[in-house]
């Protein structure tokens, strides 16, 4: 019987666990990198994963979401599905070349970026949508490549129209910069 696919969204809910979770779960999350050390918090990757009905098939597929699980820990369980990541990325000046380095990365590169980005957004205080960065990790190098191409087109997208934003409006003049009547 194949397992139960993941709630609707999967991400929210393993956020949610995360900012619901005692500080040291949270801490233990933040320290392991599940490429480097998969067995350092087993324990606390599997009992959220399974609090959020996240049901991996496989082991491949358990290190991909305890990857997002270290990921979403290293943010303290800070999601917000209404801002986009690639806006948010250009807001912080994050530039082309790493979104360039991001988006053309393979499963063993984005295991890599993925955490120094998190913490990046850690430190800038950022909340994000993080499903488009989850497709990426569950998806990319899988028989699912084309849920990891959209999710890169969403990221590029919405990171060339944040970042064109200001140029339009810097054309307007400002009321301080509009001659005295």
């Amino acid at each position: 019987m194949p397992a139960a696919p993941p709630p609707k969204d999967a991400v929210a809910s393993l956020a949610g666990q995360l900012r619901h979770a005692d500080t040291g779960t949270v801490a233990r999350l933040r320290r392991f990198h599940p490429q480097q050390d998969g067995r350092a918090a087993m324990f606390e990757a599997e009992r959220l994963l399974h609090a959020a009905q996240v049901q991996p098939q496989d082991d491949a597929q358990r290190q991909r979401w305890a990857l997002v699980l270290h990921c979403l820990a290293i943010v303290q369980g800070q999601h917000d599905p209404r801002a986009e990541p690639g806006a948010v990325l250009a807001r912080l000046r994050f530039s082309e070349a790493r979104l360039r380095q991001l988006v053309e990365a393979d499963d063993t590169v984005l295991a890599d970026l993925l955490p120094r980005m998190a913490r990046r957004l850690a430190a800038a205080g950022a909340a994000v949508n993080w499903r488009p960065f989850a497709e990426l990790l569950l998806h990319t190098g899988t028989d699912q490549e084309a849920r990891a191409d959209q999710a890169r087109r969403r990221l590029v997208e919405h990171y060339l129209q944040a970042q064109h934003a200001p140029a339009a409006n810097s054309a307007a003049p400002s009321s301080a910069e509009s001659p005295a009547a």
